[in-house]
């Protein structure tokens, strides 16, 4: 496409716009991103939980290690009931960056910008606030008003994630679906050495906030986020201006001493567009879905939505896809919104009962936890974030026996020439054929069914072995990696040989044995009908 400012624009620099340019950037898509406001701003803790699947997105363009190494990772959740633990949940460390890594939006916007700011191919427009948004088939047309005066910018294709007040949304008139909960919610950051495990806290109805839930998440640098659930007509403002915020401070964490580094109160949503993608136009994070914190959905969901839409843009300017593929980024993103936007309604029907006899069924259940494993089991604290599983997708393959089609390749050690290292650290720039085999020779034939196939995208092949197996040939260009995991061996079927198709954004697209199989799993991936001829790549 000729006479554009950029292939893709993308309107807001939070950390999903921020996600979307440094993975288009790393798939040789340049982009630009406009951003309203002047410069970065900083909002506290704000998203304060990124979960440790999502740090492999970032980690694809450098940015997961930073964040890892200067965050809080925690492995145990404790819910209370009444000021008593009734549940500590245990989530496994894994291979990789832990399950939940602690630390402020701001910071890991920081971080996000200044490695955007670093690539040739990532162009940041601050102060360009978008005033109206045209498309037609060819490109996006979008004004901005600038200090400068009003700038006219074309793009082939635009992504909306200037947050859950998005201005594109409203110019567009995407429906907005969905409600505003009617409660208040005050998040307080303050510095202070507290006795308690750096771990995540959640209390239902303690001493220190009566009736109501409470939730405190530890940061790094000795900060502590506090939120607290408030009746509708709480007005913090005046607590502060007379002393009742202190006092507020001070039933929670009693008389250590105490700064505070921030102070935000706000209502949660539970919302979503009607539509993820309107032509060249696509919605990510917040501008598509707007999710209550219970389990910290909202950001690590947003930057899954920038993964999924980033490949499948680069697959679209290379000429390697077409609308079905771009198409696929609504469906399958639209998806999994729904679904976490069912598992947090659950969670809110828990927490703010919506009748008399929900009320009175919560409180019975409440009581009884301390004493019933039952009761305690229907205590619903948030169920934490995980990434969705495309298992009814039009791009994975369909098999009702395979958990592991749709989802996130499961990880785990493998040595690759001496070097340890992870199975998902070789997936990310293109579509992976992983070759499990019990040995070189079987490995040697799954890889001659897998180039048998006759077109591209590129696939890289990798041959995953146990640490066991002979030495043996194996045809050239092939990756060699080893393991003693046995688990992950089984889990991937090596013991007979299997091929398994991983996307670019690490999820798995399908399984097989034959080359025909390869084939039309390809196809299927890049949402081409199997009569269409695939577009050979360059790679």
């Amino acid at each position: 496409m000729t006479g554009l400012d950029a292939p893709v624009g993308i309107v807001g620099a939070g950390p999903i716009g921020l996600v979307a340019a440094m993975r288009l950037a790393t798939l040789g898509v340049p982009c630009m991103v406009l951003e309203a406001d002047p410069d970065l701003v900083k909002q506290g803790s704000k998203a304060c939980l990124i979960q440790g699947d999502v740090l492999e997105v970032l980690d694809k363009f450098g940015c997961g290690q930073p964040i890892k190494d200067e965050g809080v990772t925690w492995t145990v959740a404790h819910t209370y009931v009444r000021n008593k633990v009734i549940r500590s949940a245990e989530y496994p460390h894994g291979p990789g960056f832990g399950p939940f890594v602690n630390i402020s939006q701001y910071r890991i916007e920081q971080i996000l910008l200044q490695a955007a700011e670093a690539h040739p191919d990532c162009e940041i427009r601050w102060g360009h606030e978008v005033t109206a948004v045209e498309q037609d088939e060819d490109a996006v047309t979008v004004r901005a008003r600038t200090a400068d005066g009003e700038r006219t910018l074309r793009f082939g294709h635009l992504v909306a994630a200037d947050g859950v007040r998005s201005t594109v949304r409203d110019l567009v008139g995407v429906a907005w679906t969905g409600y505003t909960h009617k409660d208040r919610f005050l998040i307080t950051d303050i510095r202070a050495k507290l006795p308690l495990a750096k771990e995540r806290h959640f209390h239902y109805d303690p001493s220190f906030n009566p009736g109501r839930q409470l939730v405190m998440h530890p940061q790094p640098d000795d900060i502590w986020r506090i939120d607290w659930q408030l009746p509708p007509d709480t007005d913090i403002d005046a607590e502060r201006a007379d002393g009742r915020f202190d006092q507020r401070v001070r039933a929670v964490i009693g008389d250590i001493p105490y700064e505070v580094d921030w102070v935000s109160t706000y209502r949660f949503h539970q919302r979503v567009v009607e539509r993820l993608r309107v032509g060249r136009l696509l919605f990510a994070g917040d501008a598509a879905h707007a999710l209550p914190p219970y389990g910290s959905r909202g950001m690590n969901s947003g930057i899954q939505d920038a993964d999924n839409l980033a490949w499948k843009l680069a697959l679209v300017h290379a000429g390697q896809g077409g609308e079905e593929l771009l198409e696929s980024y609504h469906t399958e993103r639209y998806a999994a919104a729904r679904e976490n936007l069912r598992v947090t309604e659950a969670t809110i029907r828990f927490m703010v009962p919506p009748s008399r006899m929900r009320r009175l069924a919560r409180s019975t259940i409440l009581a009884l936890s301390h004493r019933l494993s039952g009761a305690r089991d229907r205590v619903n604290s948030g169920r934490m974030a995980e990434p969705y599983v495309y298992a009814d997708s039009p791009l994975v393959q369909s098999a009702a026996d395979e958990p592991l089609l749709g989802a996130f390749a499961r990880d785990g050690i493998v040595d690759a020439d001496g070097r340890r290292t992870r199975l998902r650290q070789l997936l990310g720039d293109g579509f992976v054929a992983l070759c499990f085999a019990p040995d070189t020779a079987t490995a040697a034939d799954l890889v001659a069914e897998v180039r048998a196939h006759a077109a591209e995208p590129s696939v890289r092949t990798v041959a995953v072995l146990p640490m066991t197996a002979p030495a043996g040939p194996l045809p050239s260009g092939v990756a060699v990696v080893r393991t003693a995991d046995a688990e992950l061996l089984a889990a991937y079927g090596a013991a007979t040989g299997r091929w398994w198709l991983a996307r670019p954004d690490g999820h798995l697209a399908a399984r097989g044995r034959t080359g025909a199989e390869f084939t039309a799993a390809l196809h299927r991936a890049v949402g081409s009908p199997a009569e269409r001829p695939l577009v050979r790549g360059t790679r």
